[in-house]
């Protein structure tokens, strides 16, 4: 059932699809595309060419076996979607978000309170993000990945998630990201290979290739990244 309060504000050329819900003070500007099951909360805008709660497509190219149904897009109060963000079904963000310029955010993922998943970001299926957290330009968060509370994230990151690199058929056991703690502080194009678990409050160093897993409150720098101090 379309629920649309008539306190939002919605652009005439937005294409709203039936099951939606719109909540009260939501914008959504000019050329907006809102599939079937999404849910836009209280004071949160949507500017132009978003396309919110798009269901996965493939023409069985891909390895991993897309599900016949997905869940509700569940955006959170006062967030901000600028320009061409693309959002997928079954994914939940949090309270206060914003969400910078074409960025995309794969289905069933989970994004915290007060988080900024900025520029041409891209973020896979089924990754969890904490609360605080701020993923910068250019960065790529790959599937099955668990991103903690109060993470800083800088640009040109790369994140995967499967050391055959495709040579073997897709398998959660053995395609898995990282898990990233809390408080963790990862520097511009540093590259973090798959199942590492990176601790509470460590330091990654800019361009450092992350291969192994990081203990709490170390400092890591280098190719391969190596433990060089504790964090002070």
């Amino acid at each position: 059932m379309t629920k649309i309060s008539d306190k939002a504000i919605i652009a005439k050329t937005a294409v709203i699809y039936e099951d939606v819900e719109i909540e009260a003070e939501v914008i959504i500007h000019e050329y907006v595309i809102i599939y079937p099951g999404t849910v836009i909360k209280e004071g949160t805008e949507v500017f132009d060419h978003c396309v919110l709660g798009k269901i996965p497509t493939s023409p069985g190219v891909t390895s991993r076996k897309l599900k016949e149904k997905y869940g509700a897009l569940i955006i959170g109060r006062n967030c901000v979607l600028c320009p061409g963000v693309v959002l997928y079904a079954g994914t939940q963000i949090g309270n206060n978000n914003l969400l910078g310029d074409f960025c995309s955010i794969r289905e069933e993922c989970r994004t915290g309170d007060n988080c900024i998943i900025s520029r041409n970001v891209s973020v896979n299926y089924n990754t969890k993000i904490g609360h605080d957290t701020k993923i910068m330009d250019n960065t790529h968060i790959t599937g099955n990945m668990i991103i903690g509370n109060h993470v800083f994230i800088s640009v040109l990151v790369a994140t995967t998630n499967d050391n055959t690199m495709g040579r073997k058929e897709y398998d959660e056991g053995h395609v898995r990201g990282a898990v990233i703690g809390d408080d963790v502080t990862i520097g511009a194009a540093a590259n973090i290979l798959p199942g590492v678990e990176i601790g509470n409050n460590v330091i990654v160093g800019a361009s450092a290739l992350v291969t192994k897993s990081v203990p709490p409150d170390k400092v890591v720098m280098g190719v391969p990244a190596r433990i060089v101090r504790n964090v002070e």
